[in-house]
């Protein structure tokens, strides 16, 4: 099936995500196919990496020493922000969810 902007569109797809769609596809010489498919793969990294942020500060929290608790907390707060920037998360759903489907 090929993917198109109408199919995008009743799936779900806002005008705008499509539009970022586009930006990207413009910048990599990619198709529908290939953008969604990265996002759809990057949503399931983005998972893993917060997961991973998300046990690293459970460790460092059984620590007793309070430096690195507050330290591991602010280095988390700066990353984490960075992640979600670079990577949308909304978009990243949608399309893992558009993949699920079809």
């Amino acid at each position: 099936m090929k993917l198109t902007e109408e199919v995008l569109l009743a799936s779900g797809f806002s005008p705008r995500k499509l539009q970022i769609i586009k930006n990207h596809n413009a910048g990599f010489d990619e198709t529908f196919d290939d953008a969604i498919r990265g996002f759809a793969e990057g949503f399931r990294g983005m998972l893993w990496g917060l997961t991973g942020c998300a046990a690293l500060f459970i460790c460092v929290c059984f620590s007793k020493d309070q430096s690195n608790i507050v330290a591991t907390g602010i280095a988390l707060l700066i990353v984490i922000p960075f992640a979600v920037f670079i990577h949308p998360p909304v978009l990243s759903y949608k399309s893992r969810r558009y993949w699920r489907i079809h």
